[in-house]
């Protein structure tokens, strides 16, 4: 990627690498603030996710193939992806997601 193609905010935060890397650059984070981080609206979330996992996991558990769950959800994320990109083959992809 070209710096000129990054934003502004990310652009002003370049730094050229050490050696041997010195012909890259690498983005400075910013400093996180002296209040530390809120994490009220986090937590929340976090805990729902945990509680999802843990769902997942113990359907995963009762099933004689527990990695259908992850198959089901890879064939998923690739129909999602090519929808997004604009691959996507209609129905018959749909179909063959619904048939496993």
């Amino acid at each position: 990627m070209k710096r000129t193609e990054l934003s502004g905010g990310v652009r002003e935060r370049l730094v050229r690498l050490p050696a041997p890397y010195e012909h890259h650059y690498g983005v400075l984070p910013r400093s996180l603030p002296e209040e530390g981080i809120p994490l009220e609206g986090i937590v929340a979330l976090h805990s729902q996710a945990q509680l999802a996992l843990g769902q997942a996991d113990e359907i995963a558990r009762s099933l004689p193939d527990p990695y259908q769950i992850s198959r089901i959800l890879s064939r998923r994320e690739a129909v999602s992806s090519s929808a997004m990109e604009g691959t996507h083959r209609g129905h018959r992809v749909e179909s063959t997601l619904n048939n496993v």
